[in-house]
């Protein structure tokens, strides 16, 4: 289990970004490269700043400097959580809530019920850290669903996809302001997004209810004690 951090006795989840984690952020520019033109940085590491042909927003690693942001994510945390299934809480594994279950339990916020199918750049979470979140997270107190997945793939990135002649941030279709585009790996678009987070699809999908996640949590709970 990775360290557990605390601020003013709250715990600070696993993905979320602290104050010294701030990077500068580069003017991004037109390139052309691997893959054909697309957005890119003067300065670019196509190892650190590309992946999945999106170029990708620069965020330093300084987990516990600082001060949390609870309001953001830190992009290299968020990544690594959906790659190895990791809980977003806590940053252990998210597989074997149940020693006979290898489904991942996925939490969002809002009231509508999490659809087969469905994509996200919310990592998946223990039933207990998913209580915790609920508890603490006054956006999920209003209103959230739960489910469990058997399958969650890569789907794409979610980011603010760029104009590729005046390289100007084009609106999301139908979003609010602020919020991220949900861009496949198979769309041209991609190489003209400037990425935040990594999105996962979500297939064999089991509603879980309020109810039940409490009881989910609670036998966790047992489990770790008789362990």
């Amino acid at each position: 289990m990775p360290k557990q951090h605390y601020w003013r006795g709250m715990h600070v989840p696993y993905i979320t970004a602290w104050s010294a984690e701030s990077a500068h952020q580069p003017p991004v520019v037109w390139r052309v490269g691997q893959g054909g033109e697309g957005l890119g940085y003067d300065d670019e590491l196509p190892v650190i700043d590309r992946r999945y042909e999106a170029l990708w927003v620069r965020s330093g690693l300084a987990q516990g400097r600082g001060e949390p942001d609870f309001s953001r994510i830190n992009t290299h945390r968020q990544k690594r959580a959906m790659k190895c299934s990791l809980c977003q809480v806590c940053g252990g594994t998210a597989y074997g809530w149940r020693a006979d279950d290898e489904r991942t339990l996925h939490l969002v916020g809002g009231a509508t019920p999490i659809a087969e199918g469905e994509t996200t750049a919310a990592p998946p979470v223990h039933p207990g850290c998913a209580v915790e979140a609920i508890e603490s997270c006054p956006p999920l107190r209003r209103g959230h669903a739960a489910a469990l997945v058997e399958f969650s793939p890569l789907w794409g990135v979610a980011g603010v996809v760029h104009d590729p002649v005046t390289l100007a941030p084009l609106p999301s279709p139908g979003a609010r302001p602020g919020d991220l585009q949900h861009v496949h790996v198979g769309d041209k678009a991609i190489r003209w997004t400037l990425a935040n987070f990594t999105v996962v699809s979500l297939h064999g999908v089991t509603p879980v209810s309020r109810d039940e996640l409490y009881a989910m949590a609670e036998a966790d709970k047992h489990r770790a004690v008789a362990a």
